[in-house]
């Protein structure tokens, strides 16, 4: 007979297991599980003693989850003890079990035992052709509907990186209140050819693209998003040139190669910059576009303002 409040997640994914459990957490604290204990089983001082501790009564219980990660195989001597645990466990306890990395998981006899007991989700293996289908569900999950362009340009700029392409969708899930998202719209096309012209110092063609999208009465919050990412990167790929960011393989080339020319005190110093400009703007105390211009020129064109910019 299958308990109500235990879940097994396994699957060959860590990211998409990681996004099941959060999914069945957040059903959980509708039911009011506010409680959270985590365990992990690489964890050296991991015993399932502690687990089992989670099952003795008090005067006080409370509604809780235990969120067990397994990345080794029970062995046959705690096995047993952890299925009657499983069996036992209270109804103000909720358990998640999420599997990764044990191979031929499946075969385990304990599992095949906690399968009998809880609710089991496999998460299989997304293909690369599977991808654009998984982001659209993704999408509806977080109750946005994208427009063709929007989609085709999350499929590109993130090139099948399950991390990446979440970010993008919970961004632009913070940005729109619409039932129709769209790139177009409201964070227009054109912010993300903005890397190119700047990566490759073209200053004009960045001035270009940056006034159309103040004409097109672009959120400035999008602007701000935009800046502090791209420096955010360039600081990470200066302090480790092998770091890796979903896109072409020319912007990846581009950012090892403009953070090669700059001094990290630089990028740092600018960094601040727009941390100001973003107080100011929220305290109505500055001119957005005109100051995001200087601070976008100067990324552009950085030996006109520092004298060690490279």
């Amino acid at each position: 007979m299958k308990a109500p409040n235990i879940y097994t997640i396994h699957g060959a994914e860590p990211f998409l297991i990681e996004l099941k459990r959060d999914e069945i957490i957040q059903d959980l604290k509708k039911k009011e599980y506010f409680l959270r204990e985590i365990f992990f089983s690489n964890d050296s001082g991991f015993k399932l003693e502690n687990l089992f501790k989670e099952n003795e009564t008090s005067l006080f219980s409370e509604k809780k989850i235990i969120d067990l990660r397994l990345s080794s195989s029970l062995t046959k001597d705690n096995s047993e003890t952890f299925i009657d645990f499983c069996r036992h466990l209270s109804e103000d306890k909720s358990l998640i079990v999420s599997i990764i990395n044990i191979e031929r998981v499946t075969t385990k006899k304990w599992f095949k035992e906690i399968s009998t007991i809880s609710e089991v989700t496999e998460i299989k293996k997304i293909y690369p052709n599977q991808f654009k289908n998984w982001v659209v569900q993704q999408s509806k999950k977080n109750s946005l509907e994208l427009d063709i362009e929007t989609l085709n340009l999350i499929i590109e700029k993130t090139q099948g990186n399950f991390l990446a392409a979440i970010q993008e969708i919970k961004f632009l899930k913070t940005l729109n209140a619409d039932e129709k998202t769209s790139i177009s719209e409201n964070s227009d096309f054109e912010i993300f050819n903005l890397s190119d012209s700047i990566l490759s110092d073209d200053v004009d063609m960045s001035l270009k693209i940056f006034k159309n999208l103040q004409n097109k009465k672009t959120a400035e919050p999008i602007i701000l998003w935009f800046l502090f990412r791209e420096m955010e990167r360039l600081i990470l790929t200066k302090e480790d040139p092998s770091s890796y960011f979903p896109g072409p393989r020319t912007y990846s080339d581009n950012l090892r190669r403009k953070s090669s020319k700059l001094e990290l005190s630089f990028i740092i110093n600018l960094k601040r910059e727009l941390a100001k400009l973003d107080r100011d703007f929220k305290m109505g105390r500055s001119d957005f576009w005109s100051t995001s211009e200087k601070i976008l020129i100067k990324l552009c064109n950085p030996q006109f303002f520092s004298k060690n910019p490279v």
